[in-house]
């Protein structure tokens, strides 16, 4: 497991000390600090590679998220109902019918996305606000929404199991097709 959430730290100490290996190399031009320099460098470069190479859990639920949300946003029935758990069918219907009478314009923003990760990392719940151009039973209007979904780990993939959507201000749940 990684020490730190993100590969920043490491690296900024890392590019740090080489820069001060390197400007006492400049000053007295001993060769051990420019390989102490070079050395820091490399390692900054390893510490960025490593951190591309690990996919957490939560990385991963957050990038399906933006995969079903892209899904939506193209009106691929068959991707998007993928990221939807079959044994939430009321929430299958639901977005079988969003795919059929929602459309999002190419303005979409995903923001604020909080993901808290439960019982083993297996269950994922994700809060985000979704802003953009909707047009929905023949209106279109900017509108800001703001959901929270449950995934769960099944079979080594994130589905949904349940989704609301919330009101963007309060925070309280709302209908799904409202007009707030």
């Amino acid at each position: 497991m990684w020490f730190t959430e993100t590969a920043i730290p490491p690296m900024v100490v890392c590019s740090a000390i080489a820069a001060i290996l390197f400007i006492q190399w400049y000053q007295r031009r001993l060769g051990k600090f420019l390989i102490g320099s070079l050395f820091m460098v490399l390692l900054t470069v390893g510490f960025y590679m490593l951190e591309v190479s690990i996919v957490t859990p939560r990385e991963r639920v957050e990038a399906d998220l933006f995969n079903l949300i892209d899904a939506f946003q193209k009106k691929e029935p068959e991707t998007t109902l993928s990221y939807i758990s079959p044994r939430a069918q009321q929430l299958r219907d639901m977005v079988k019918l969003a795919l059929a009478l929602v459309t999002l314009d190419d303005d979409l923003k995903i923001t604020d996305v909080s993901t808290e990760m439960k019982s083993e990392d297996s269950i994922a719940t994700i809060h985000f606000r979704a802003n953009g151009t909707a047009m929905y039973g023949g209106v279109s209007g900017r509108q800001p929404t703001r959901w929270e979904l449950t995934w769960q780990k099944m079979g080594g993939e994130w589905k949904v199991t349940e989704a609301t959507r919330l009101n963007p201000i309060t925070g309280e749940a709302l209908r799904p097709f409202s007009v707030r």
